[in-house]
């Protein structure tokens, strides 16, 4: 991670932002208009009731996210298996395929809401395998702390209870199809328009371009003068545009961003989009990193994004070849979506 050193802080004029915001030729980032108001964070004991169909995410080749990654558990689980990294492939859609056909439903290969109910298994104390891991996953997503070993244990029945008196269902401890689409469905997803969703995060980061130490980075890290804070920038710029707390990562470390998004289906090698997190050096590699927002992708592949603590300010980086770019030695490894993006 970039070490930072004492600097004055650097004021951006109104000029300078328009510039910025500007978008450039065979390019595909998003108008820089001003953030909308936050989205509220909510609680795993918030209260909203499911009805329906409306319940279900629909996704398709494309999709990415922690929703992909459940699906895919729940594909392998059904005796289709497919790796559950979070991307909505050619391998995911040939087994949601077979799954359908087995299931004599229309193979289109999109999971709707009749996909998802002949997906959602039914689990209780005592289950295994898969299927419960991705229902830990989406417990997980709703702030509810717990392994992913794939054991219906007491403390995946308990976090399934709570999810349940949250969404005004039976409180038996077991996850039906009614418990999956709450958790499918769940406050803590950015529901709504996600394209929006990517459009302020980029209008957020851009915003903060120019934003120093000692005390303009104060408001991303209150300690920020005496520690790398590039993590703690893109997590501040996720929730101001309106990602919900709870899925957002919460380490000041670098490698921890790839780390958490890697643990929760949301980092990915390729295919940057504007609004994701950049990730330099591997997630698991023991020292160093840097994280920033991507801005716009080129035609070319290359990328713009705003990086917190490069060079002691957010600073506004063009034309990166995310193949042979390094900061600091590091080459980017991939990119943290947010959730259900």
């Amino acid at each position: 991670m970039i070490l930072p050193r004492a600097f004055s802080r650097a004021v951006v004029t109104a000029a300078l932002t328009a510039a910025m915001l500007a978008p450039a030729a065979a390019v595909t980032p998003f108008a820089a208009a001003a953030p909308a108001p936050h989205v509220a964070s909510t609680s795993a004991t918030a209260t909203r009731p499911v009805t329906g169909a409306a319940a279900w995410p629909a996704l398709r080749q494309g999709a990415r996210g922690v929703d992909v990654a459940t699906a895919q558990d729940l594909l392998a689980a059904a005796g289709h298996p497919v790796n559950a990294d979070g991307v909505f492939g050619t391998a995911t859609t040939r087994a949601v395929k077979n799954f359908q056909k087995s299931r004599r439903l229309a193979a289109d290969g999109v999971i709707g809401p009749r996909t998802w109910t002949a997906l959602a298994a039914t689990l209780r104390s005592g289950s295994k395998g898969r299927a419960v891991r991705a229902l830990q996953r989406q417990l997980g997503q709703e702030g509810h702390r717990l392994a992913m070993d794939g054991v219906f244990g007491a403390g995946t029945g308990s976090a399934v209870r709570a999810v349940q008196r949250a969404h005004g269902l039976p409180v038996d401890g077991v996850a039906g199809p009614r418990t999956w689409a709450a958790l499918l469905a769940a406050p803590g997803r950015p529901s709504g328009d996600v394209f929006a969703l990517r459009k302020r995060i980029v209008a957020t980061a851009r915003g903060q371009i120019g934003v120093s130490e000692p005390s303009g980075c104060r408001t991303y890290l209150k300690d920020c003068a005496r520690t790398a804070w590039c993590a703690a920038f893109v997590s501040w710029t996720w929730r101001k545009a309106g990602v919900p707390s709870a899925a957002v990562p919460k380490t000041l470390v670098a490698r921890g961003v790839g780390l958490w998004g890697q643990r929760n289906g949301l980092f990915h090698r390729t295919h940057p989009k504007p609004g994701d997190i950049v990730v330099w050096g591997e997630p698991a590699a023991k020292t160093g990193g840097h994280v920033g927002i991507v801005v716009a992708v080129h035609a070319d592949g290359r990328i713009d994004t705003v990086d917190g603590n490069y060079r002691n300010k957010v600073t506004f980086r063009k034309n990166i070849d995310p193949h042979t770019a390094k900061t600091r030695s590091h080459r980017i490894s991939g990119y943290v979506s947010p959730r259900g993006a």
